[in-house]
């Protein structure tokens, strides 16, 4: 199986974690993570996580993650760390935009992961 491809199976399998253990969990900002797979055609143009689109109506921030061609040895346990990383950054851009004060719950959830 080739890099991309495990990158997508791992995505998906941790994005149906969170989303049956994200029920009854609310938050002062909703974000959406956006993991982004190099391929053969197209590559991330950037590396780790930045902030992306928000969504005022939303309240919803767009967070994207740059993902490696070389695959690490726990695919898993990386992208749970991205994860974290990605709520990090949407705590830290909701404080400075006044839009948050804190993602603890998100936090809690990315550690139950």
């Amino acid at each position: 199986m080739g890099a991309t491809r495990e990158w997508g199976v791992a995505v998906r399998k941790l994005m149906c974690v969170v989303a049956e253990r994200r029920v009854g969990v609310a938050s002062g900002l909703g974000i959406n993570v956006v993991f982004q797979i190099p391929g053969e055609v197209l590559k991330p143009d950037f590396e780790g996580v930045r902030t992306g689109y928000y969504s005022k109506k939303e309240n919803l921030l767009m967070i994207q993650v740059a993902l490696p061609e070389e695959l690490p040895d726990d695919i898993d346990g990386y992208l749970r760390r991205e994860l974290a990383v990605a709520v990090d950054k949407a705590e830290a851009w909701g404080r400075r935009r006044r839009v948050a004060a804190d993602l603890n719950s998100l936090r809690d959830l990315v550690e139950r992961l």
